[in-house]
């Protein structure tokens, strides 16, 4: 058995049980039970189900998905395979699939015109609109509204009211308030059907405001604006850890998606289906606040042509919390992949990887120091309470879920095996411990080798090498090399710095792969005109017992934030209405502008003495400390607790938060060292080189053109040969036949033949620096699938089916 597939052996060929719930298509039917493999189609599917419940053949058929993201129906394509679709379920949802209403599949008609027939629906919406009419005109009560939907509407408007408004509606499951234009979302932690087709269709195309607040609306006006203003829209998330903000991210964007699709399952939908899981995996962990607490922010744009149909996606991320991967707090753990691997990983793979438990790793057990378990059953289902677990976790079906989305992403077995080897080294990088030598006061030495083999090894780089990166650093003077011991704090400081840079590296390479899935080639076209709306969610505002520069980094993007809503909603808008002159009462606001000139104004703000501090080799917190006290001691927005403690307290919109400057100027210049960077450069693993290149998406598009160069050459060799056999001169025929056709076949491919048509036009133009990668500015075009993956001569280089263009 392969280590890449030892993992996924045990559910490969196995056949699944499908529930399909045919509704109103077969009375007296509650769900129909399919075997199905996780290669067969959704169309072979319902070929089972028309002959097991007798349905009429005439008729056209679909297949939809229910899934977590509220309840609505996604109808699958007849090539969807819908055992994969199911695997991406949680496994609470796998085990209650009888009884839970949120993770299901349907069987829907598909009426002549294309749409799909949802039975009552349409007579639904009708007698609802008829109640409305009859209500204004007088003809039947009005309800006693205890709540309105809209805060502005409120005849008293402060903070009593306000609140008062959005507790009781909270508790007739009223979730959504809109404040304007502004839409508030209180999490109910818990399902409610108000996701489903009905709601989708009653919030087509409405006015924001005519119907009940929900944050379908807030889609539908903001696809609408894109296409009759023909502008991009943007929508902004923004909320405390744990307000549900990631659920809203994922609600917007598949109803965005749904509204140019008009509800099937498009290709983009799909990679962002499972780029969600990979990019949780990878970028979530658990919190004391929160289970699956997103510790990265990130921008989604969805890009549209101008009729409405969705051209590609991007995602960008910010702020990856790289402190977490070397340290946690008490009640809180590392990024959930870790533990993924730990649980799920074959045996092979465990082997292969060196993988251990987890309270085996420096990187994991941190606060937590229990006994060992003997195996990862008695780890899973012990009853007494730790750190690793969270409640109603299977972390071997988080693996294989993990392992499916990658899938679906483009992530190949081979690219899947480097980046859970790279995991391994991480973790075990952390393990390698330091000693102080006793004939030296400043010299240390690394007290476990066998540790440092293990990360050689993984890392494919010389034991040596290794070693004396870290344990050393090198200095360059003038006319020579020096070589310096580090101390034992600063070696320690050195291991984490590369760990988390590494991951770093991996996190950013990821997203890169994710948004070359995404990319469509049209976005690239000068000719096309695109518009897009863009999601942004970035971290909630935070307020921890122990507060550091994470914190003061996330809160300062939140202060940001709430300066611009302030910004858009009551100055602008007031300065419109002086400008219009209508008359009004002024509103009075905090403007939070003085505590952002407070952290970032140069030259004295916070973040700019920081960087001065963070330069001097002699700074201490202390010094940073005391520069902050003498620049803005009159500062109302700044203080300095009374005792002697190395903190100081930020007033900031959402109130007064206090931050310890400890490691506040090594977070700052968190950076690997230049000997460490060669040290990885130098790996035998392309993979890893590559990653840790000055450009890691420069390398990797580059790899992609080196290879066709490989090609051409090949080819023409191939070429002069089979002209020598044709004349007799030349034994070998054979061998050159079959290697001009391998290499005429793998010009054949889309990708290469654009790359002809680029240097073509080099050479038209006269290029001089076509000789010269550094000079290139590189864009990739993907063609067909977009995730197959070549492999050349040489060292491997893994490359999606794409060229990669000479930008003219």
């Amino acid at each position: 058995m392969n280590i890449n597939d030892g993992g996924r052996r045990r559910f490969e060929d196995n056949e699944h049980t499908l529930h399909i719930y045919p509704g109103t298509i077969s009375e007296g039917t509650i769900y129909c039970p399919v075997l199905a493999r996780k290669n067969s189609t959704a169309a072979e599917v319902i070929d089972s189900l028309i002959n097991r419940l007798h349905l009429d053949k005439t008729k056209c058929y679909v297949l939809a998905e229910v899934k977590e993201f509220g309840g609505e129906e996604w109808i699958l394509n007849p090539t969807d395979c819908p055992v994969q679709r199911m695997m991406l379920w949680p496994r609470m949802a796998l085990e209650n699939r009888l009884s839970g209403e949120d993770y299901r599949f349907l069987l829907r008609e598909k009426n002549l015109d294309g749409s799909i027939h949802y039975g009552s629906l349409q007579s639904w919406l009708r007698v609802t609109e008829e109640r409305r009419r009859m209500m204004e005109r007088g003809f039947l009560p009005q309800p006693q509204q205890k709540d309105v939907d809209d805060l502005c509407s409120l005849p008293d408007l402060n903070e009593k009211t306000l609140l008062e408004n959005l507790r009781n509606r909270f508790k007739h499951e009223k979730i959504y308030t809109y404040v304007g234009s502004i839409l508030i979302v209180i999490n109910p932690f818990k399902f409610l059907p108000i996701y489903n087709p009905k709601y989708v269709k009653m919030y087509d195309n409405h006015q924001l405001g005519k119907l009940e607040p929900h944050i379908y609306a807030v889609a539908d006006v903001a696809y609408h604006a894109m296409l009759q203003r023909k502008k991009n829209q943007c929508i902004v998330i923004s909320g405390e850890s744990g307000s549900g903000k990631t659920q809203s991210t994922n609600f917007l964007i598949h109803h965005l998606t749904a509204l140019s699709q008009k509800g099937f399952a498009s290709g983009v939908e799909q990679i962002i289906l499972g780029a969600g899981p990979v990019l949780e995996a990878f970028g979530n962990a658990k919190t004391a606040h929160n289970n699956n607490s997103s510790r990265f922010g990130k921008f989604i744009q969805v890009n549209y042509q101008e009729t409405g149909t969705v051209l590609g996606a991007y995602v960008e991320k910010y702020l990856l919390e790289k402190s977490r991967l070397v340290y946690q707090e008490h009640n809180e753990r590392n990024y959930h992949v870790f533990y993924y691997l730990l649980a799920g990983a074959s045996e092979e793979e465990r082997l292969a990887f060196h993988l251990k438990q987890p309270e085996e790793y420096h990187y994991l057990n941190q606060i937590t120091k229990k006994p060992l378990r003997q195996s990862w059953d008695d780890y899973c289902y012990d009853s007494e309470p730790d750190y690793f677990t969270v409640e109603g976790e299977d972390l071997k079906h988080d693996f294989e879920r993990l392992q499916l989305a990658m899938e679906m992403v483009g992530f190949l077995p081979k690219t899947r095996r480097q980046i859970f080897s790279l995991l391994s080294a991480i973790l075990h990088l952390g393990n390698i411990c330091y000693k102080k030598k006793t004939y030296r006061d400043d010299s240390i030495d690394i007290c476990n080798p066998e540790v440092l083999s293990v990360v050689s090894e993984l890392l494919e780089v010389k034991e040596e090498m290794l070693c004396e990166a870290l344990v050393t650093r090198k200095t360059m003077t003038v006319g020579e090399k020096l070589i310096l011991p580090y101390k034992l704090a600063e070696a320690v400081t050195v291991r984490n710095s590369m760990a988390k840079s590494l991951y770093s590296a991996l996190f950013d390479w990821i997203v890169f792969r994710i948004n070359h899935a995404l990319l469509n080639s049209k976005d690239l076209e000068q000719n096309t005109k695109t518009l897009s709306i863009g999601v942004l969610d970035i971290f909630g505002f935070e307020d921890y017992e122990n507060n550091s520069f994470e914190q003061f980094c996330i809160n300062f993007a939140n202060e940001r934030l709430q300066h611009y809503f302030n910004q858009h909603i009551f100055k602008l808008e007031q300065e419109e209405y002086r400008t219009e002159g209508i008359t009004w009462h002024n509103i009075d606001y905090i403007d939070n502008t003085c505590c952002i000139n407070l952290i970032s104004k140069k030259p004295t703000g916070l973040l700019h003495l920081l960087d001065e501090e963070s330069n001097f080799p002699q700074a201490t917190n202390q010094t940073l400390l005391d520069k902050f006290k003498h620049q803005h001691e009159e500062n109302s927005y700044i203080e300095f607790p009374a005792v002697m403690e190395p903190a100081f307290i930020i007033k900031h919109y959402a109130g007064k938060v206090k931050y310890g400057v400890k490691d506040f100027r090594e977070k700052n210049t968190d950076h690997m060292r230049p000997d460490i960077v060669a040290l990885l450069r130098s790996s035998k693993n392309a993979f890893i080189s590559g990653m840790i290149g000055i450009d890691p998406v420069a390398v990797f598009r580059w790899a992609v053109l080196r290879a066709f160069f490989r090609a051409v050459v090949a080819f023409r060799e191939a070429g002069k040969r089979h002209i020598q056999r044709k004349t007799g001169h030349d034994d070998t025929a054979p061998c050159a036949i079959l290697k001009s056709l391998d290499s005429f076949s793998f010009l054949q491919h889309p990708v290469h033949q654009r790359s002809l048509e680029i240097l073509q036009r080099c050479k038209e133009e006269k290029y001089s620096k076509a000789a010269n990668p550094d000079k290139f500015s590189v864009i990739t075009y993907p063609f067909g699938n977009g995730h197959q993956e070549h492999s050349t001569s040489g060292r491997d280089i893994n490359c999606i089916g794409s060229v990669t263009s000479i930008s003219l």
